[in-house]
């Protein structure tokens, strides 16, 4: 019995060793990343949901999340490594580059489909109808219509930086309209008020409100219609992706967003139902009715589209697509003084594809 005892206590030493050695392995194969974003923004709801789902955990990939108010203030942590990968607007890639070193990784979504310009239907502009802008023929408005008129919006923003593409396409600049700086949200209520001519707003609240009351105002521009190519990416903290590990796990952690953003396309009651849930979570509620029309009003890009995005070089230019993108949009805030003559060059070569194409290699 004291022998059978001795071979149990040996076995079960092994098995603890052998499980011991099991164990040890397996916090080798498990990662960490601290994750910022903006919470109930659109490029963090496919972190909500792989988050509820459990995709993460799946892959061994724990998360930690920090969670900011706009881009800018986001990247500002990054002077204590306050994170290690994030997703943000085009202002947050460029206070990441510019102000901190970071990695711009690859792109989610575009971040247009909010951002419409709004004319009152008794408008000369509306009058004009479509067919005469540059860009787009469903632009409404002519150069003589537009010309002189009041406009709402916020100053040193992407939306006026699409005030300016519209315009241009009509031949004029911002110096040919009296510009009215204005925050979204005070544009909305000066205009249902009666102030100004046309209004510039962006986000869920105000745009669609706006475009629910069209025996009013006309959408008579858009992000899209002025081909803006704003976008959401992911930049990273310039010394987590210098960290083997860090960089393993950044891999594990594109697998899986580009995973849950398949899912939405093919569960969109389900991702609308999460919108919802995000959105309460994040102390602004949102009716499942806004947060589809708030899903459908901006594009996710597939993994395919994000590396081709970093490749391709864009129509008559020897810059890639995203790279032309980013740099319009630069040089528009260095044209309003956001930014400093120099910062474009001082911006180039900081857009790398090598980790978004070894995901996409791998998932082949």
């Amino acid at each position: 019995m004291k022998r059978l005892a001795a071979v149990g206590l040996a076995v079960a030493l092994c098995a603890g060793v052998l499980s011991g050695c099991g164990k040890s392995e397996s916090t080798e194969g498990k990662y960490s990343l601290t994750v910022s974003g903006s919470g109930g923004s659109l490029n963090y709801h496919p972190i909500y949901i792989a988050q509820e789902e459990g995709w993460f955990a799946e892959e061994n990939l724990e998360i930690e999340e920090v969670l900011f108010t706009n881009g800018p203030v986001q990247m500002e942590s990054l002077s204590s490594d306050g994170w290690d990968i994030g997703c943000t607007g085009v202002g947050g890639v460029f206070a990441g580059v510019l102000g901190y070193d970071a990695k711009v990784l690859g792109s989610s979504n575009t971040d247009d489909g909010t951002q419409y310009i709004f004319a009152r239907n008794d408008s000369d502009i509306v009058a004009a109808g479509k067919g005469h802008h540059s860009l787009n023929g469903e632009i409404y408005g002519s150069a003589e219509t537009w010309k002189g008129k009041s406009i709402l919006c916020n100053t040193g923003s992407v939306t006026q930086y699409v005030l300016i593409k519209m315009l241009e396409g009509f031949g004029l600049t911002q110096e040919d309209v009296e510009f009215v700086a204005m925050d979204p949200a005070t544009a909305y209520s000066a205009f249902l008020a009666g102030e100004g001519d046309a209004c510039v707003l962006t986000g869920a609240g105000g745009t669609f409100k706006m475009l629910e009351k069209s025996d009013e105002y006309t959408a008579v521009a858009s992000g899209p219609l002025v081909d803006s190519g704003l976008m959401c990416s992911f930049v990273a903290n310039k010394n987590s992706y210098a960290d083997a590990k860090k960089y393993e796990a950044m891999k594990v952690f594109m697998k899986v967003y580009f995973k849950s953003m398949d899912w939405m396309k093919e569960n969109p009651e389900k991702a609308v139902q999460y919108c919802v849930d995000m959105s309460d979570e994040n102390g602004s509620s949102m009716e499942a009715e806004v947060a589809e029309k708030y899903i459908q009003a901006d594009r996710y890009y597939t993994l395919e589209e994000a590396v081709a995005m970093m490749e391709d070089l864009a129509e008559g230019s020897d810059m890639t697509v995203m790279d032309k993108n980013l740099a319009g949009v630069l040089d528009f805030f260095i044209s309003v003084g956001n930014y400093a003559e120099g910062d474009d060059e001082k911006f180039k070569g900081h857009v790398d594809n090598k980790l978004l194409k070894e995901v996409l290699g791998a998932s082949r």
